[in-house]
């Protein structure tokens, strides 16, 4: 009877330092282990079939079911980004078309009293779906700059304007409500705008874009073509600056 009682904790000590070592094996380490052993299902297949994962929806699937549900994920996301790319190739490739037809028809236009009203309508009808507003300094007395192109005393108060022309700021500035109410007034419909300075040795105007969809000109997008749009003009307006 003795012995049955020392066997028996013989076992349960047995069983204490099996449970105790087994604890030690946390979600980390075995977590760790398949990382280090990504062959082990591969050589251990029969455990695929006992495995079982919560689906979202609340029932188990297979380990099996989930990879290919996460590869479908996957493969999905990795789809979007592609359309994403070819959309932006797309949008790419019209606004270097709309910069090349821009270039072509400066080139075409005289140098003389009506230029400034010609560039603002040739920029309206390439961007029919923008608010379109050019806006000069500096310009020689020689030239007759219209009033609606000249930048207003109240104008210059705006924060966007006093860093182009006062700070000589060189990168494209995105118009919030107050400045958008400000030089697209009575355009109720406007959501977002930008103002790309025309740059010489000092900032000497400024093309206002304003748009009806408020993710059209937003912080972080790219600003190439619009700088490119901005030396375009700057090159044309340069030879009428005072000296």
């Amino acid at each position: 009877m003795t012995k049955d009682i020392e066997a028996e904790e013989i076992i349960s000590a047995d069983d204490t330092e099996q449970q105790n070592t087994m604890q030690k094996v946390d979600a980390a380490s075995v977590s760790k282990y398949l990382m280090q052993n990504p062959n082990f299902f591969q050589q251990h297949a029969e455990l695929l079939s006992e495995i079982k994962l919560e689906h979202v929806s609340g029932g188990a699937i297979s380990l099996i079911e989930r990879q290919v549900a996460v590869l479908r994920e996957k493969n999905q996301l990795l789809e979007n980004n592609i359309l994403q790319l070819v959309q932006i190739a797309q949008d790419n490739e019209v606004l270097q078309e709309q910069l090349h037809r821009i270039a072509q028809r400066m080139i075409e236009v005289e140098n003389n009293n009506n230029i400034f009203a010609v560039v603002s309508d040739l920029l309206s009808n390439e961007f029919p779906v923008l608010e379109v507003s050019l806006r000069l300094t500096a310009i020689n007395d020689e030239w007759t700059l219209p009033r609606e192109q000249s930048v207003t005393e109240e104008e210059l108060e705006q924060p966007v304007l006093r860093s182009i022309f006062l700070d000589n700021e060189r990168e494209c500035q995105f118009l919030m409500d107050e400045e958008l109410n400000t030089f697209f007034p009575g355009r109720l419909n406007v959501r977002s705008g930008v103002a790309i300075p025309l740059r010489a040795n000092q900032n000497f105007g400024v093309l206002l874009l304003a748009s009806t969809n408020e993710e059209r000109f937003r912080e972080g997008m790219g600003t190439l073509f619009l700088d490119n749009l901005a030396d375009l003009l700057s090159r044309k307006f340069k030879k009428m600056l005072k000296d």
